[in-house]
């Protein structure tokens, strides 16, 4: 197993930062979803909240905004530079910015924030360490955790799509790993690297990608209530592409696809491949 190198990753995210908020295939509908349920879970007893892997500022700086006290984590100083720069012309006081990486949340006490949001890369992206990503996550959080993750079912289906190229004997090895413990490095495979051509950097990695189950045996062995653990953006997934671009030239019946997204995840099919981009599985937990 390849171990995660973090001052390469952080050289990676970097790269990243100046795109992180253009919304490719069906990325917009996801922060929608997850924003839905953020803001299903904001309490009056929730007063601090700490984003790990807050990025760009996507969901800090309106947080910071509506008056919570906010602590901004991330991997990237560009990114951490972009959210800043945002907070500054806003003139936001309540907001605080901490690099560092997701899997050592040391710095923090146990129980040091009443909510913890860890969105997208900062477990998935930590690769074998993305379980100790989560237990951390966990450990400072004092009432409540939402947390996406990268969803196996769905990169089993991007690898097995964007591989079936390399062979008309076998599938690539890569497949395989996913199926069998849920990991991804671009180093791994040598098909990898011809996977990944186009992507930032010509890389995408590490990744850990979870089964709804080994989740849920994480939470629950830390000590944590279930509230929510489902799939999240399946139905963008299943629609496909050229039905999400007719459906933007169409507001009212964007916003009505948004609500049937949230029922198809948690009434039709909560286990099921999750969104295109981003991570494709949410998690809700309270101590």
């Amino acid at each position: 197993m390849v171990k995660t190198d973090y001052e390469f990753e952080r050289i990676w995210w970097n790269a990243k930062a100046k795109k992180e908020e253009i919304d490719m295939f069906d990325e917009k509908i996801n922060r929608e979803l997850r924003w839905k349920e953020i803001n299903k879970q904001l309490s009056a007893d929730i007063n601090t909240i700490l984003d790990v892997g807050g990025g760009t500022g996507v969901f800090s700086i309106p947080l910071a905004e509506r008056g919570f006290k906010v602590v901004h984590f991330d991997l990237s100083e560009e990114m951490i530079a972009i959210a800043k720069k945002k907070s500054e012309e806003k003139m936001i006081k309540n907001i605080t910015f901490e690099q560092g990486i997701s899997a050592d949340l040391s710095r923090f006490n146990d129980d040091s924030f009443d909510l913890v949001l860890n969105m997208d890369g900062p477990v998935s992206f930590c690769g074998i360490d993305a379980e100790k990503a989560i237990k951390e996550t966990i450990r400072v959080a004092k009432k409540k955790v939402i947390m996406t993750v990268s969803n196996r079912a769905n990169m089993i289906v991007s690898i097995l799509k964007s591989g079936i190229r390399f062979s008309d004997e076998r599938f690539i090895p890569a497949i395989y790993e996913m199926f069998d413990t849920g990991f991804w490095h671009t180093q791994q495979y040598g098909e990898n690297k011809q996977l990944v051509k186009g992507c930032t950097n010509d890389y995408l990695g590490p990744i850990k990608a979870f089964l709804p189950q080994e989740i849920k045996l994480i939470f629950e062995k830390s000590g944590m209530k279930i509230e929510r653990l489902t799939s999240i953006g399946s139905l963008t997934n299943h629609c496909g592409k050229e039905f999400l671009d007719q459906l933007l030239e169409k507001p009212k019946l964007y916003h009505e696809f948004i609500e049937l997204c949230d029922r198809f995840d948690k009434e039709i099919c909560p286990y099921s491949i999750g969104s295109n981009q981003r991570a494709g599985l949410i998690i809700v937990a309270s101590k």
